[in-house]
């Protein structure tokens, strides 16, 4: 069903420990690391950051650093431009405008937006053990179905299956 629907029922399972720290990637510039040194370790008590969240919490810190710089630039020159065909959107404006929508995919796929956060909260979150999940559903499919299984009869259709003149 997807993020369709009300939330899931609420878990009572105590929060994950933090884990440890999660380094900066080395290629990441200047402004994007002081952001990860902001949001990384509120994830990380929160229980919302592992290792292969990487790669997406500094595309997240590089869109918010440069949302900043924008912002700054908006703030500073106004979000409009006059041209030959009158006043438009600036450059900076239509930018900030895209750079905003990449910043809510990202939080979203980081937990960071409070649908994305009620969501995994209400779920259990990630301290929930992946094979203790398999176990479970490999117990549901393995178990013995309560109708008896009867002999079926090639070329039965499913009207003789339903009357019992399949077998």
């Amino acid at each position: 069903m997807g993020m369709r629907g009300p939330l899931p029922r609420g878990s009572t399972k105590p929060a994950p420990p933090a884990s440890d720290p999660l380094a900066s990637p080395p290629w990441l510039p200047a402004p994007a690391v002081e952001v990860w040194h902001e949001v990384e370790p509120r994830l990380r008590a929160a229980g919302r950051l592992r290792p292969e969240h990487g790669d997406a919490l500094a595309a997240w810190c590089c869109t918010a650093a440069e949302l900043r710089v924008l912002s700054a630039t908006i703030a500073r020159d106004g979000s409009t431009a006059t041209g030959p065909h009158g006043t438009h959107p600036s450059a900076a404006h239509s930018a900030a405008v895209r750079l905003r929508a990449t910043l809510l995919s990202l939080g979203k796929a980081l937990t960071l937006d409070p649908t994305s956060a009620a969501r995994l909260e209400a779920a259990g979150g990630p301290a929930d053990d992946p094979a203790d999940a398999v176990a479970i559903y490999a117990a549901k499919r393995d178990r013995p179905s309560a109708e008896p299984v009867r002999p079926f009869k090639p070329g039965a259709t499913v009207l003789d299956v339903v009357h019992g003149e399949a077998s």
